[in-house]
């Protein structure tokens, strides 16, 4: 494609992202310096930022003890040091989501232009390719889930941040050239372990999902060195998350210390027999009518207290596509729609419902199933 209309869309495309700023900064001094309305966990982050701070031991933290801060450090330490800067606690966790946003935005800018730079090369980038890109661009910036969320003083911010680096990398490794590799492999080490310091569910996610994908490359010379840096990802981001890394800011003393590698499998087993009863917590004060699915073999197996392991594992694999379906698709804005968090849930919704919709089309159509060309 040629300079000019690189240069063109890049102008474009910068434009959205300083107003992106504009609006953060406005937002940033406008905002009242008390908890948003529409999440009470922005008291408990700024809290947490405070206590770390101010060197204080985390398993003494009042609300949910050590855990909360060994699972969101990615978060919490930066947020801390805005404190020291002497930001309001407030102010700080929610300056440091708001610089993750606008990290991510930037970084998904960056990814574009050099995307296009190596694919398009020696092709043309159509008028209408180039208006979709920009308009997708500005969707993705102004979008409640990143905009508003990474606005206030939420992990959501850098999960998305790190969970988007470690896509990205992956991207670079197998489709920007061999000159990207040594860089693209640092930073999916990297954004696996970080994840798993904003949201460790989220960091054994992003690990796994890597693994299967590098499934599909294992002809490619890369794909046994990646997998490794995955692997290797994974046992050390569930190794800080446990907690036997330092602190730096806030002692973590009783059963969080000791833990070795052979508690990883144990504390897989563990997590994964919380889903239950985190998914029926959230319901409480919930932003929809999002429920959890009664069990077949409940009396053997309540969501509370299982008696035993096997009937636990039997009822979440009962739910599993019921709560899939859930995470992927609700809420919807006919039935959901209970509050004003629930109603933006719902309307960006149709957005991702679509790109879902696509998505699948898309997969179907490079398949070459004759049925549906037809269609």
């Amino acid at each position: 494609m040629s300079t000019f209309r690189l240069e063109k869309l890049n102008q474009k495309l910068t434009a959205i992202l300083v107003l992106s700023f504009l609006i953060r900064s406005a937002l940033f001094f406008l905002q009242p310096n008390s908890r948003s309305p529409l999440t009470p966990d922005e008291g408990i982050y700024a809290a947490l930022a405070q206590w770390t701070a101010e060197s204080k031991a985390a398993d003494e933290f009042p609300a949910f003890g050590a855990n909360l801060y060994l699972s969101s450090r990615s978060f919490i330490l930066p947020a801390s040091a805005f404190y020291r800067l002497g930001f309001g606690a407030i102010d700080a966790v929610r300056l440091t989501a708001s610089l993750y946003g606008f990290l991510t935005l930037s970084m998904v800018l960056l990814f574009i232009l050099k995307w296009i730079r190596v694919k398009f090369v020696d092709q043309k980038l159509s008028k209408g390719n180039e208006t979709l890109i920009v308009v997708l661009f500005a969707i993705f910036a102004f979008a409640p889930s990143h905009f508003i969320w990474s606005n206030l003083g939420l992990r959501e911010a850098p999960n998305e941040f790190w969970v988007l680096a470690g896509i990205i990398s992956v991207f670079a490794i197998y489709q920007l050239g061999d000159q990207y590799f040594v860089r693209a492999t640092f930073l999916l080490f990297a954004s696996i372990v970080l994840t798993f310091s904003a949201r460790p569910q989220t960091g054994w996610l992003v690990g796994v999902t890597a693994l299967m994908y590098l499934l599909t490359k294992l002809k490619c010379i890369k794909t046994p060195f990646v997998f490794g840096i995955v692997v290797l990802g994974v046992i050390f981001g569930a190794t800080v998350a446990a907690g036997t890394a330092g602190t730096a800011g806030a002692t973590v003393t009783e059963g969080t210390a000791g833990t070795t590698l052979t508690d990883i499998p144990i504390s897989i087993f563990n997590l994964t027999e919380q889903f239950p009863t985190k998914h029926k917590n959230n319901q409480l004060d919930a932003a929809s009518r999002i429920e959890t699915p009664s069990c077949p073999i409940e009396q053997t197996a309540v969501v509370d207290k299982p008696p035993n392991r096997i009937g636990v594992y039997l009822c979440i694999l009962w739910r599993a596509p019921y709560m899939s379906s859930t995470f992927l698709f609700r809420p919807f804005i006919a039935t959901d729609v209970t509050s004003t968090a629930s109603l933006i849930a719902a309307l960006e919704n149709i957005i991702w419902s679509i790109a879902v919709f696509l998505i699948v089309y898309m997969i179907v159509k490079r398949r070459g199933i004759p049925h549906f060309d037809k269609l």
